[in-house]
């Protein structure tokens, strides 16, 4: 709006402003097209001396640096343009249409080469390959098997979803897989896996829910029931494997590192004891009455129905969060204890009971209603803005 005010008003500080950043940013373009070389190795040497050290990145270097130049001569040349163009438009060289046009024709170029950057094309019949449904994913569907269960891919023969090729690669075939991989995973996980060494625990297994394990030889392993034998594919059922949320006998305060090191050399029974952060008194173990049965499992909600024979704890093998989840008990909140290190768990009174763990962060609820209220702020202006324009124009009409 300065700029075409201009015209009309002319100011000779900003338009020599407006020239001489026109001349810069033009000698910027011409720089760059004359020292290329230099350019590309000082952006190198930037990302060497972040941190980015090694072989991991050497093969991105030439990729990166060119793509550095390149939004670096096009910012220059977009922007000595602009500027050009806008004096031209001052000096009254340049229509205000054909200049507002050139510029939205420049942002429209720089956002879809930004937009198409790094697509390339891939047949579609080689990318569905990808996805073929492994034989042992075909084999647990073949069971029948509707309860909730986590698996584990414990292959080492290079294929994708072994367990060094894992890629969340399970995730396409809707099957919890105890081992994939998250930039942003809880620091409790990553834990496990430090401590651990690899998730090849039977400990571990029984204690999360794995029911099925995939191996890429025949293992003799006590609790391990083979249910399919493929070419390269072995897969067997772990007939010691815990429902994803049960009552525990015991409860006992320990340190972290020791109950890591306790699941690492396979020292206690998830089923019989569980391991807190703070020391929690009174718990019976369960009798035969006890019952725990998850009606509903979804990320952010969970349903279970539950008979407690007493002050009983109960152990959910999900991560364990502090900040936005709760639990409930006939919809009267409780204390979430933090289980095993990395899990859940609260204290149920005896009786028949129904538990949901929700995840609602005050955060979201906030930045909701603040949405909420801003949106329907806006709308309201919009509307009265009108009403008020057309009143004016009645107003006029009249007049």
């Amino acid at each position: 709006v300065r700029i075409l005010s201009l015209r009309k008003e002319p100011d000779l500080k900003v338009q020599r402003l407006i020239r001489n950043a026109a001349i810069v940013f033009g000698g910027l373009f011409v720089i760059s097209l004359l020292l290329a070389s230099p350019i590309k190795d000082w952006f190198v040497g930037r990302i060497i001396e972040s941190g980015e050290k090694g072989t991991r990145l050497q093969p991105l270097h030439d990729y990166m640096s060119n793509m550095f130049l390149t939004d670096a001569r096009l910012a220059f040349l977009f922007t000595a343009a602009v500027f050009g163009m806008a004096y031209a438009f001052i000096k009254g060289k340049l229509s205000g249409d054909l200049f507002a046009i050139a510029v939205a024709v420049l942002i429209l170029i720089d956002l879809f080469r930004v937009n198409h950057r790094g697509e390339t094309y891939t047949d579609n019949a080689q990318q569905e390959n990808l996805f073929i449904k492994p034989d042992y994913i075909q084999a647990i569907e073949n069971t029948g098997d509707r309860s909730l269960f986590r698996v584990l891919n414990l292959k080492q023969d290079g294929s994708i979803g072994s367990l060094n090729q894992n890629s969340n690669f399970l995730t396409y075939f809707l099957q919890y897989d105890i081992y994939g991989y998250s930039g942003i995973k809880p620091r409790a996980i990553q834990d496990y896996y430090d401590v651990l060494g690899s998730p090849a625990n039977s400990t571990f297994w029984r204690m999360l829910n794995v029911k099925y394990i995939v191996f890429d030889q025949a293992i003799n392993q006590p609790g391990l029931l083979p249910i399919y034998n493929g070419t390269n594919s072995f897969l067997y059922q772990n007939q010691n494997a815990l429902p994803r949320a049960y009552f525990v006998n015991r409860v006992e305060k320990k340190p972290s590192l020791e109950i890591l090191n306790m699941v690492k050399n396979n020292q206690f029974d998830p089923l019989d004891m569980v391991f807190t952060e703070k020391k929690i008194t009174g718990i019976d173990q369960p009798d035969s009455t006890a019952f725990v049965n998850i009606t509903s499992f979804e990320d952010e909600r969970i349903e279970i129905d539950v008979i407690a024979s007493g002050s009983n704890f109960l152990f959910l093998g999900d991560t364990y969060f502090p900040k936005g989840w709760s639990a409930s008990i006939d919809g009267t909140e409780t204390e979430i204890y933090r289980a095993n290190h990395g899990f859940r768990g609260i204290v149920v009174p005896k009786g028949e009971h129904k538990i949901v763990f929700r995840y609602l962060p005050e955060s979201f609820v906030i930045s909701k209603y603040v949405a909420l209220l801003l949106s329907t702020l806006t709308i309201l202006g919009l509307i009265l803005g009108l009403f008020f324009r057309k009143k004016q124009k009645n107003l006029a009409t009249t007049g």
